[in-house]
Order: C-alpha cells, then sequence, then structure tokens
C-alpha cells in the first residue's frame, strides 16, 4: 500500500512514543505506528508487510493517513485529493532557491485567499493560470472561484473527478510532493 502521513509533531514526541495533533485531536501512537507515521510524514511511502499495512489501516481509521492500494500516478493524486494542503510559515528566502512551477504552487497555496484543493490546483496549472494581484487574497476570492468553477463542474466532486484525467495532473502531483519533502507544505 502507498500512504502519506497527516498531522502535525507536538513538542517533547520522540520516536517511541509519538505525539500527534490533527484537527485539534491529539494522538500517542506507540513504536510501530509511530514508525509507520513518521514514514510518510514528508515523502509518499510504501508498506513492506502485512503487520505494516494492519498499522497504516489503523492510521487511515484514525485520520492520521490517506492510503491507497496500489501505487501509481492515479493513487498518489487521489491520496493528495483527500489531504489538506497548509503552507508553512512564509519564507520568501527560501523561493529563490525553489523551481519556478514550484514558486507557482507555492503562491496559490499561500495567497489564494481560500484553502485550495489537490484538484483546484491541479486545475490552475491546466488552464494555465499564473497567480496575479486580480486573483489573489480574500477580496478577490470570487474571481479566483470563477476561474476554477462553471456549470460543468460546480457540483460537489465533480473537479476532483475530472482532474484525474488532466494532462497535468502527475506534474502537480510532483510538485505537491517536492513542497511537501522540502517542508514547505504540512499535510493536514
Amino acid at each position: 500500500m502507498i500512504y502519506l502521513s497527516k498531522g502535525l509533531v507536538c513538542k517533547g514526541s520522540t520516536e517511541e512514543l509519538l505525539s500527534i495533533t490533527h484537527h485539534g485531536q491529539h494522538f500517542t501512537l506507540p513504536n510501530q505506528l509511530a514508525h509507520i507515521w513518521l514514514n510518510g510524514r514528508y515523502r509518499m511511502a510504501n508498506t513492506r508487510n502485512m503487520q505494516e499495512e494492519n498499522a497504516l489501516c489503523q492510521l487511515v481509521r484514525m485520520g492520521l493517513a490517506e492510503a491507497e492500494e496500489k501505487d501509481s500516478a492515479i493513487s498518489r493524486y487521489r491520496i493528495l485529493s483527500r489531504c489538506i494542503l497548509y503552507p508553512t510559515t512564509n519564507m520568501q528566502f527560501y523561493l529563490r532557491r525553489m523551481q519556478d512551477k514550484e514558486k507557482v504552487a507555492l503562491t496559490w497555496l499561500r495567497k489564494a485567499g481560500l484553502r485550495l484543493s489537490t484538484a483546484e490546483l491541479v486545475c490552475l496549472f491546466e488552464k494555465d493560470i499564473l497567480p496575479s494581484e486580480n486573483l489573489l487574497y480574500n477580496q478577490n476570492r470570487q474571481a479566483l472561484v470563477e476561474k476554477l468553477y462553471s456549470v460543468d463542474n460546480i457540483t460537489d466532486g465533480i473537479l476532483e473527478t475530472q482532474m484525474e484525467h488532466a494532462v497535468k495532473r502527475d506534474a502537480v502531483v510532483e510538485i505537491i510532493q517536492s513542497l511537501i519533502s522540502k517542508k514547505k507544505v504540512v499535510v493536514l
């Protein structure tokens, strides 16, 4: 199984007794669960045996991981589409060292005026819409929503399904995974 961990590590945690917070709930993960969670903290990870799969299923039930049976491009997209991507603190200094597409994605995630989903981010890349003053921040939220949604995809879940087949889906998934591994985005 392929998976990605969700949540934040609490201060005072150790690898043997890991404390995680997720949406206001606190969890304490002992040995095996902590090991599995840490493996998927900054990257998509794979289980190696049935014991790890059972531990992963427990993490999924707790809401601390998202998983798919097979490791494929669409599985990676589906995992990310069930996560909330939260940019870390503003680090303009590090933006200079990042690739252009990573900068674009991070700008969207930080300044969009709404919490963008993976599908919405894929849609922006698919339509080649770059961050601009007239689409960023709270006051331009409606303009951004109008760029993302139409009569054809406004129904709940339609955009996610449409973006499963987007040409730029895999490229955006790679960008998001890179931002996670560089600790620019936290997964909740």
